[in-house]
């Protein structure tokens, strides 16, 4: 079967090719001697097959090219610390791992919990014996066979038994550990916990390790990878470019050709006193999880470059005889090809250098190649 969108470039280019052939050997107003007079004059048909545009005078756009790295998000990422000293008995996750909140990383054998937990089945025997002497006493103080000297001390003993355990059982869930029946390693298990769901990005800790909380060294970074950062290392000469806010396109070794856009965040004030560079900050959405810390990443940002110049559209521009034209159109009967200074390309528009050319001058984009074949045989 035929490709039907072919037939109709096809059918259109020819359309084009043979108006303008048309109208290039039936609008000439010359004699054979004199080509200065030669014309070229557009038909209707071929008028409504062509598209125009407008020469704008605007902000120039540059683009910077950064090189830097992917990296967590630091803002929704944990660090796991110790809160009780002892032997790590068991690691239940690895690096890379997914976790949810509240699941299990790893179990430390602790004598301070031992302790914790020695204190918190003494307070739970103190209480108990406390409600029942102050039922006892309550049944006597009814009956008269109690005073109320008695009943009072009887109803303190109890807030007091209540108060240590509540304190007690705190104490515990500030560790994370709940009072079980069958506690781990009979009271002395630190159970430690991940405190959100994400990923183990960073793990510094193994089975028959001693683990301390005052040596400052955290045991796991748990981190949501949903949204990541790009750092990238911008130079001295680059730093008046760059601000927040502005549109940062990044690509990596591992995707090729694909784009992951963002925007730059923070633009950091302190130079690294090694390399002499900052570091600038762009957040990136990452759902899919293909942007991994560590990766290599290559950076575009676009800025403004403190000056206005002429701009056409990229697809006006004719590249012939190492020089760069556009057609330009005031009517029907006055087309003109134009040379121009193509001074840079970017985002579909072509920066440009020309004399004639002003603001607003209406020229070709589609169809203009054809047109500018016709008035180069002239």
């Amino acid at each position: 079967m035929f490709d039907m969108k072919k037939i109709k470039f096809i059918s259109g280019t020819l359309i084009i090719s043979a108006a303008i052939l048309f109208q290039s050997c039936h609008s000439s107003h010359a004699t054979e001697n004199d080509d200065d007079q030669k014309q070229f004059c557009m038909s209707d048909s071929l008028h409504k097959s062509v598209s125009f545009d407008t020469v704008r005078f605007e902000s120039v756009i540059s683009e910077l090219t950064l090189s830097g790295k992917i990296t967590v998000n630091e803002d929704k990422q944990v660090r796991v610390y110790p809160l009780a000293s002892g032997h790590v008995t068991e690691v239940k996750v690895s690096l890379g791992d997914f976790v949810h909140e509240g699941q299990v990383l790893a179990v430390i054998r602790s004598s301070d919990l031992a302790n914790y937990f020695n204190e918190y089945n003494s307070a739970k025997s103190d209480l108990e014996i406390a409600k029942k002497s102050l039922d006892v006493n309550e049944d006597m103080y009814k009956s008269g066979l109690s005073s109320e000297t008695e009943h009072i001390t009887a109803q303190k003993n109890y807030q007091k038994a209540l108060s240590e355990f509540n304190k007690i059982s705190e104490v515990l869930k500030i560790y994370g550990n709940t009072p079980k029946e069958d506690m781990v390693n009979g009271g002395s298990g630190y159970v430690i916990k991940s405190p959100i769901s994400g990923f183990i990005v960073e793990k510094k800790v193994s089975e028959g390790s001693e683990v301390r909380p005052d040596d400052g060294s955290n045991l796991f970074t748990v981190s949501d990878l949903k949204e990541v950062w790009a750092m990238a290392n911008l130079y001295e000469t680059d730093i008046a470019k760059m601000q927040p806010g502005y549109d940062a396109e990044v690509t990596t070794l591992s995707y090729g050709d694909k784009v992951f856009k963002g925007k730059i965040d923070n633009v950091s004030n302190v130079l690294n006193p090694d390399t002499k560079v900052l570091n600038l900050k762009i957040k990136l959405q990452n759902p899919d999880y293909l942007l991994k810390p560590g990766m290599f990443a290559r950076i575009k940002v676009r800025h403004p470059d403190n000056k206005n110049m002429l701009s056409v559209p990229s697809a006006s521009v004719i590249f012939d005889d190492n020089k760069n034209y556009v057609v330009r159109y005031q009517d029907k009967c006055k087309i003109q090809m134009q040379n121009v200074n193509v001074i840079k390309t970017l985002n579909g528009r072509s920066y440009i250098e020309d004399g004639d050319l002003k603001e607003k001058d209406l020229i070709i984009t589609r169809g203009g190649l054809f047109i500018f074949t016709a008035l180069k045989k002239l």
